[in-house]
């Protein structure tokens, strides 16, 4: 961005800014010498040639008009000032100050520190440079956008597109984009799918809306060339980061919650737009039964081999590797950590029961007759079901399955009915590792040479999903 311009002819300006050159004509573009799709662009200068230009044009005009008018007429709002007032609304914290020929910047209401335009942040100039060269597209133009994210922080994004669209109501903006949540901010714009590109043509579809799919959901995934998988969890933390470290040939999509995993997956296998694209989710154990597991497996929903994902970094396998590398004692340190495992469950056996038991009550629950129609008919519905519910006798199978994985020191079996969701910290204490550090320190294993083998010792515990691993 030039410090200084100097005015031409309007039109001169323009030619040289759409054109490349003067008298070119528009059946030929030497802007692009002849190649558009990929010939870079270094015209800031004749862009703000032509903003200058246009200044004096419109000033010259306005003081002919004033000397023959016998009132006062309003200046013009040139193109120079809706660039000025368009960029200020984005970034309310600057100001441009506009002398002459020459633009500058300062913090908005300081006078000490202002800088030329030259020495303005990458995002500054580019949002000066986008503004104006749309308000110099001709009258009811097509406007294309490549990646408008371009050094822009994404809270300055829409904003600044909704300001510059605003100023150009008479043109047509297309963007291309890879950035989703840029495609989501745009409200009420239809939204197209390049699917593919084999040199000659585009093999492209309008995107349709689903009322129960997030529309950032479904742009992230129509593009994937990778199967994708939903899992529980959010963005950051070490669960959803160790899966995407064993699930590399995946498009790994956190979800939060289970229902959120449940629905995400059946609402993309039941959209006709991606019949071409495998779709599965990942789960919790979470204190379910296998009739349940089983019917969710029919929906490419699949069950952990543990209670919590936490659990996955408690496995043996998983503990043989992180002692090993910290050069302990694996049989000691294994010993140690299955000792203090046991002796928690222990002190919670009864909460851990009670709540197996609710969880299956809930389960139970839902299984109620919704196509009972009438008074008699739904209280019978609901008195069958909770008769069919028997407390004592649900409590006394989950206490045995319980004492049963105590008695025998099964600690596979513990893993895969325990909710304990500190489990981690609980065993990496026990390896004289603080809080978190022994989820670190798997992360990190599984980025090294080590990888191969923290995938072996946590695959045996993704339950059937294991079989769509490499």
């Amino acid at each position: 961005m030039p410090d200084t311009s100097t005015p031409v002819a309007i039109d001169v300006a323009e030619q040289n800014l759409i054109f490349g050159s003067v008298g070119s004509g528009q059946s030929k573009f030497p802007r692009w010498r002849e190649n558009p799709a990929t010939k870079p662009l270094n015209d800031y200068d004749k862009l703000m040639v032509y903003l200058f230009s246009d200044e004096t044009e419109e000033n010259a005009k306005y003081k002919v008009a004033q000397r023959e008018s016998a009132t006062k007429l309003d200046p013009p709002l040139t193109k120079m000032d809706k660039v000025k007032q368009a960029w200020e609304r984005v970034l309310p914290h600057r100001e441009l100050v506009v002398r002459g020929l020459r633009i500058q910047t300062q913090v908005r209401g300081g006078t000490s520190k202002i800088y030329n335009a030259s020495e303005m942040s990458d995002g500054e100039r580019v949002i000066f440079y986008l503004i104006g060269q749309c308000l110099a597209a001709p009258k009811n133009g097509i406007i294309v956008i490549d990646e408008p994210e371009l050094h822009l922080h994404k809270s300055v994004q829409a904003p600044l597109w909704a300001e510059i669209e605003d100023l150009r109501p008479d043109c047509l903006f297309v963007y291309l984009t890879h950035d989703v949540d840029f495609a989501v901010a745009q409200e009420g714009a239809q939204r197209v799918w390049l699917k593919s590109f084999d040199g000659t043509s585009w093999d492209w579809e309008l995107i349709e809306e689903k009322e129960d799919f997030p529309d950032e959901l479904l742009i992230e995934v129509l593009g994937s060339r990778k199967p994708v998988v939903f899992i529980e969890g959010l963005n950051g933390s070490y669960d959803v980061s160790l899966y995407r470290e064993i699930l590399t040939g995946f498009l790994v999509i956190p979800r939060g919650s289970c229902d959120q995993v449940i629905q995400a997956v059946r609402a993309l296998r039941s959209n006709t737009q991606l019949h071409h694209l495998q779709v599965y989710g990942i789960i919790d154990r979470d204190r379910r039964m296998a009739s349940e597991i089983a019917a969710l497996q029919n929906d490419n929903i699949y069950t952990l081999e543990v209670a919590e994902v936490e659990n996955l970094f408690c496995t043996p396998e998983v503990l043989a590797l992180v002692s090993t590398r910290l050069v302990r004692d694996v049989e000691k340190d294994f010993n140690q950590a299955v000792s203090q495992v046991f002796k928690q469950l222990n002190s919670e056996l009864d909460t851990q029961v009670s709540l197996r038991v609710i969880a299956e009550v809930k389960f139970k629950l839902n299984c109620f007759n919704a196509s009972a129609r009438g008074e008699p008919a739904i209280s019978a519905a609901l008195q069958q079901l909770t008769q069919s519910i028997d407390i004592p006798a649900l409590y006394e199978q989950f206490d045995r399955e319980f004492r049963t994985v105590i008695n025998e020191a099964d600690y596979r079996g513990l893993l895969r009915i325990y909710n304990r969701k500190s489990l981690p910290s609980q065993i990496g204490n026990a390896l004289g590792l603080k809080t978190g550090e022994l989820a670190e320190l798997v992360l990190r294993l599984a980025r090294t040479d080590e990888r191969v083998a923290v995938i072996a010792a946590i695959k045996p515990y993704l339950g059937a999903f294991a079989n769509f691993l490499i």
